[in-house]
């Protein structure tokens, strides 16, 4: 008998039963038949075991979808921190394989190695204490990790709104330039607003060692900001801080408690920090935070609303980059949705304004991410690809725009890159939501992993319509075709004039590489979209 160890997640795992364990000796919760078909994956390392033996032995021979299995897989690697699925490889066609990590301890051995191993993990701890973590690096997988919390909003019901997201934000932001820890992105951490969580639970859930919390108060002239950095292991809070400025100061607020916290997570201060100050940026910046929430229920009327706003911006605040920002990323959401036309004026206008908002500002991560989407929604893949770049690199945390990078890396033919960009999104954003599997599911059917593919997009909690065209061509490609054209049925109820014409149009010229379109239009047509 053997007990497998994995550091991603310090979970072991028992070769004689699959029994899987946290490090205090619970077992971790998973569904019976995931637990079964665990155990027959330990018990034979390193061996192929086939789908029809799956369903005898975890099913007893009933009659069970594929997609049982692929979903029972996809909560053990998720159990193990298998994200790069190395652990719980896929044999095409034939079934699944567990690879164990190169450490096995055998449970005789364990005494007598335990502490030898614990002194040499403190000797090794000491040694590397001054040496930098990078984000690309397998070192920064170990390093600390942060997640900053919405601040709650004790300011009079009138003056309540955007300021504590637009503060905690920028804090994320500010902090995720530090190489020395990884911080959480916010789709995650924010995901805690209304849920009152121990830390202790915080921590386990999104992986972090620490996480920042506060509240802010605005009463109409002053601005007041107390922050208290917790350990999640322990409880114990070891910074605690007040700040009480004016509300153009906000930005000196943010930077001092970037500072005070970079200090102890990081035991760096950075001295770079953008010198940003003025109420004009400020207000910008607040007009932007109740236009995106507007834009979250996509509708014409709320698109109108929030477009006013950054001309808003533009016109009383004109050195800001923030209402440049906003206004370009509103017209691109209109011209895919069909709201300007004609496309091609309407993306003019949103290019220009991407550029205005890069000379305002080029270390701002959001002027590269918005100049990105119009250059990706004009077929400039490659230029786009390098403004992904540098915007993740001005802000590692942002999962979205890793997400978005991955679209023309698609495009590009670099499929393998794509999934790289998503997977580190999926480490900075581990709630990360359905648009993240999505896209994932699309880049496996480029890169030919079809098997994988599905798995992502069985992952999704609430699938939206438009996912089943993509959801089609996996299927398509796994031969599974009655499947795959009942997955375009849903796609053309919600899409009923979208045909093949369309699609070349629309999505056919993005392909760079030579007959990726056409094997495109082919899988679609199989499917059963219409020729139109």
């Amino acid at each position: 008998m053997k007990i497998y160890e994995f550091e991603t997640t310090d979970c072991t795992l028992d070769g004689t039963d699959g029994a899987l364990r946290t490090p205090n000796g619970a077992l971790v919760d998973l569904r019976p038949q995931t637990r079964e078909v665990l155990r027959l994956l330990a018990m034979s390392p390193n061996r192929t075991i086939e789908k029809a033996d799956f369903a005898e032995q975890v099913w007893e021979g009933r009659t069970v979808g594929t997609d049982s299995l692929v979903q029972c897989i996809a909560e053990i690697r998720g159990a193990l921190g298998d994200t790069d699925r190395k652990v719980i490889q896929t044999v095409p066609r034939k079934g699944y394989r567990f690879v164990p990590p190169s450490t096995a301890v055998s449970p005789t051995e364990t005494p007598k190695r335990i502490l030898p191993l614990l002194l040499a993990v403190v000797l090794l701890c000491a040694g590397v204490l001054g040496m930098a973590f990078y984000p690309e690096d397998n070192s920064h997988a170990r390093a600390p990790v942060l997640a900053v919390l919405p601040l709650e909003d004790l300011s009079p019901e009138p003056l309540q709104g955007y300021l504590s997201d637009a503060l905690a934000e920028g804090i994320i932001t500010e902090l995720a330039r530090f190489p020395q820890f990884r911080v959480v992105a916010r789709n995650s951490s924010f995901q805690f607003r209304e849920t009152p969580t121990d830390v202790r639970e915080i921590g386990r859930v999104l992986g972090a060692g620490y996480v920042l919390e506060g509240s802010q108060q605005y009463d109409g002239q002053r601005l007041r900001v107390t922050i208290q950095l917790i350990e999640t292991g322990t409880g114990a809070h070891i910074l605690s801080d007040q700040y009480e400025r004016d509300l153009d100061d906000l930005f000196v607020v943010q930077n001092e408690i970037v500072r005070h916290v970079a200090s102890v997570v990081g035991e760096t201060v950075m001295i770079d920090l953008p010198d940003r100050t003025g109420a004009g940026g400020v207000d910008s910046l607040l007009r932007g935070m109740q236009a995106r929430k507007l834009m979250s229920q996509l509708s014409r009327e709320h698109w109108e609303q929030a477009i006013a706003l950054e001309r808003t911006s533009i016109r009383e605040e004109p050195e800001s980059e923030w209402g440049y920002i906003g206004t370009s990323l509103m017209l691109g959401t209109a011209s895919h949705m069909g709201w300007m036309t004609p496309m091609d004026d309407v993306l003019d206008e949103a290019e220009e304004l991407a550029e205005i908002a890069m000379r305002k500002n080029p270390r701002n991560y959001m002027s590269h991410y918005t100049l990105a989407r119009v250059l990706s929604r004009r077929g400039h893949h490659v230029e786009a690809i390098e403004h992904y770049k540098r915007a993740a690199e001005l802000n590692p945390s942002d999962s979205l725009v890793l997400i978005a990078m991955s679209i023309p890396l698609v495009y590009e033919g670099r499929a393998d890159e794509g999934i790289e960009a998503l997977e580190r999104a999926k480490r900075v954003d581990p709630l990360h939501g359905d648009w993240l599997r999505w896209q994932m599911g699309w880049s496996y059917w480029q890169s030919g992993d079809c098997e994988a593919g599905l798995e992502a997009m069985l992952s999704m909690s609430s699938p939206p319509p438009p996912s089943n065209k993509a959801l089609a061509a996996l299927l398509i490609c796994l031969g599974r075709t009655d499947e795959a054209r009942d997955a375009m049925a849903r796609f053309l109820a919600v899409e009923p004039g979208h045909t093949l014409k369309v699609e070349v149009t629309r999505i056919a010229p993005n392909w760079k590489p030579e007959g990726t379109a056409e094997r495109w239009l082919d899988v679609m047509r199989e499917a059963g979209m219409p020729e139109g």
